[in-house]
C-alpha cells in the first residue's frame, strides 16, 4: 500500500458540544444538525477538507495517498463502544474511510478502516511515524455494502486493552493491545492511488461498554 501523507491544516473549531440523550450510558452522540455540532476541528486546504453539509460531516481528498481527519477535540475517553453511519459519495473504491481512536496526539492513535470494495484494517499509528497492523493486510469480508452512496455501521468497542471492530452488526476483528488506553476519537478518509474522494459521516454515539 502506498505510504499516507498527512494533511492537517485546522482552522475551525465548532463551538457547540452535542448533549446525550436520556440514555444513562451514552457518553456522546452528534447528528452532525447546525447549531448542535460537537467541538470537531474543521481542517482544509488545497489537498483535501472537511465540511459539514445536509447534517453529515464530509471530508473531501483531491490528491492521492493522502489522509485526511476531524478530530473531536472534548470529549476524550477510556472504554466505550463507538458507532457511525459512514457512507462513500464519490471517488475510487479502493480509497479507505473509518474511525481514528485512543488519540493521543494527530501521531499516536488506533485506527479501524474499510474501503467501499469491502475491505478492513484495524493498525496503529506510533509517534515514529511507523504502523502497526494487527492483521496482516486488508482483509476482504462480505459484511461491508460495496459501492458509493452505501450506508455501512461501523462500530468499536474498546474495553481496556480490548479492542474489537465490527461492521453492519458482524464481528470483523478482535485484538489486545496497550499502547494507548485512552484518548479522542476522529472521522477520517483516505485516498491511494486516485483522488476524488468524497465521504459522509452521521449518527454518531458514543455509550459506555
Amino acid at each position: 500500500m502506498p505510504c499516507i501523507v498527512f494533511s492537517l491544516l485546522f482552522f475551525l473549531a465548532a463551538c457547540d458540544g452535542s448533549v446525550p440523550g436520556t440514555d444513562p450510558n451514552l457518553l456522546f452522540s452528534d447528528n452532525f444538525a447546525p447549531g448542535e455540532v460537537g467541538d470537531w476541528q474543521i481542517e482544509g486546504d488545497a489537498a483535501g477538507q472537511t465540511t459539514l453539509l445536509n447534517e453529515n460531516l464530509v471530508i473531501e481528498i483531491h490528491e492521492p495517498n493522502l489522509m485526511q481527519f476531524s478530530t473531536l477535540t472534548t470529549p476524550g475517553f477510556t472504554d466505550f463502544v463507538l458507532e457511525v453511519d459512514a457512507r462513500q459519495l464519490q471517488g475510487d473504491l479502493q480509497s479507505s474511510f473509518g474511525i481514528l481512536f485512543r488519540m493521543q496526539n494527530p501521531n499516536q492513535f488506533y485506527r479501524y478502516e474499510i474501503t467501499g470494495n469491502g475491505m478492513y484494517m484495524l493498525e496503529r499509528h506510533n509517534g515514529d511515524g511507523t504502523w502497526s497492523r494487527f492483521v496482516e493486510d486488508w482483509q476482504e469480508t462480505a459484511a461491508i455494502k460495496q459501492g458509493v452512496n452505501q450506508v455501512n455501521r461501523l462500530k468499536v468497542t474498546a474495553i481496556g486493552p480490548n479492542i474489537s471492530i465490527f461492521v453492519n452488526d458482524t464481528l470483523l476483528f478482535q485484538a489486545a493491545d496497550s499502547a494507548y488506553t485512552s484518548g479522542t476519537i476522529a472521522l477520517d478518509a483516505g485516498t491511494f492511488t486516485q483522488p476524488g474522494l468524497q465521504v459522509a459521516f452521521d449518527n454518531l454515539k458514543v455509550r459506555q461498554p
